[in-house]
């Protein structure tokens, strides 16, 4: 890479920092000015933004114990899609093998599931969720909703939360073992921009900042 690009890179991110810390019009000015001097065309990319968890019960005894959680992500006009990921395993093996040598096991155990819901600004908690689902055994679900013009997208904090009730065994006898488990995420997918004058490889700016 010879000394000149380097130099114009460097000067490029430089006045592109000061023109990021120039107070209103001014910025929004100088950026698109800054936009129309690089030689190279500017390449259209997606970002995506991923919220959630992925979480395995340890409990060590026959007693079941909650897990709750909630995690916020933004929603904006230029959000493309909502990609929802939920898989749940909640082990079989006291419900059939351990409960038909000792009798009323489940009953003790109690339940074990997973539910997750997905709330658009304002809605959380009382209100009714854009997305929610409950898995009582093995479970698996991805849905893509789309940001179309005839049901646009809620702009704002969304919130996904999680309720779930499981156990973690882990005994001599390997049939015995059980650890309930579940992951769910939330990918949040909007348009960016690379620029090969300032962005590093798989790096781009969020088109909502640019405009």
């Amino acid at each position: 890479m010879s000394n000149l690009f380097v130099n114009r890179k460097v000067a490029l991110c430089l006045l592109m920092s000061l023109t990021l810390m120039s107070p209103g019009c001014l910025s929004l000015l100088s950026m698109r000015e800054l936009m129309e001097d690089m030689k190279e065309d500017p390449k259209s990319q997606s970002q995506d933004t991923r919220v959630g968890w992925d979480y395995t019960f340890d409990t060590q005894d026959i007693e079941s114990t909650e897990y709750t959680n909630e995690s916020e992500f933004l929603i904006d006009p230029t959000v493309s899609q909502i990609e929802i990921f939920f898989d749940a395993s909640i082990g079989d093996a006291i419900s059939d093998f351990a409960n038909e040598t000792f009798p009323g096991l489940v009953e003790e155990v109690g339940a074990r599931y997973v539910e997750i819901s997905v709330w658009e600004p304002g809605e959380y908690p009382s209100g009714t969720p854009f997305f929610t689902e409950r898995a009582t055994e093995n479970y698996e679900f991805t849905g893509t909703y789309l940001n179309e013009d005839s049901s646009p997208f809620e702009d704002g904090e969304w919130i996904l939360t999680v309720e779930a009730r499981g156990i973690g065994i882990e005994t001599p006898i390997d049939i015995l073992s059980v650890f309930d488990s579940f992951t769910v995420f939330v990918t949040v997918i909007r348009p960016c921009v690379h620029f090969d004058e300032i962005h590093e490889d798989g790096e781009c700016t969020n088109l909502i900042d640019l405009e």
